[in-house]
């Protein structure tokens, strides 16, 4: 059988287009190339919120179906602490956790939502939100497992 170079061409294409649409379908910790597009869409509008350009120290990053959670704290773009007094809606009482939502359309990720000084958890309202379970992966706090919780409370509505 003789195969032309541009059937093998469009049997690739069609390969690598399944590989892509597979790869988001999977939770789990976020692939390189989506680490780094994940904190590009996320830097201007938490530099924004903090009142100054940002660098992130990241604890978790998980994707789930074109969905992504970002959870560490921040530092300024030198790595120098943050200055929480430029972060104009933030009491300096209250927890520093970075938490990012991230959702992905059209190839690009676009935050759905941000806290860089919430009074209280946002993950606390886990059965609030519609995003999937894998995005919780990993993220545990005390005796409660997120993601864990988050499956259970889908199975009960």
């Amino acid at each position: 059988m003789k195969i032309s170079a541009r059937g093998i061409g469009k049997t690739l294409a069609a390969c690598l287009t399944l590989l892509m649409a597979c790869s988001t379908s999977f939770a789990g910790p976020a692939s390189t190339t989506d680490r780094k597009d994940i904190l590009d869409a996320a830097r201007p509008a938490i530099s924004a919120m903090a009142g100054q350009a940002v660098k992130f120290k990241v604890d978790i990053l998980n994707v789930d179906a074109n969905w992504a959670v970002l959870v560490g704290g921040l530092l300024q773009a030198d790595g120098k602490p943050i200055d929480w007094k430029k972060a104009a809606s933030c009491n300096p009482d209250l927890d520093k956790m970075l938490w990012v939502v991230l959702a992905k359309a059209d190839g690009n990720w676009r935050v759905a939502q941000a806290e860089i000084c919430a009074s209280e958890p946002p993950y606390w309202y886990i059965s609030d939100y519609l995003w999937p379970c894998g995005v919780y992966t990993g993220l545990i706090e005390g005796e409660r497992n997120l993601e864990r919780e988050c499956r259970g409370s889908r199975k009960t509505r």
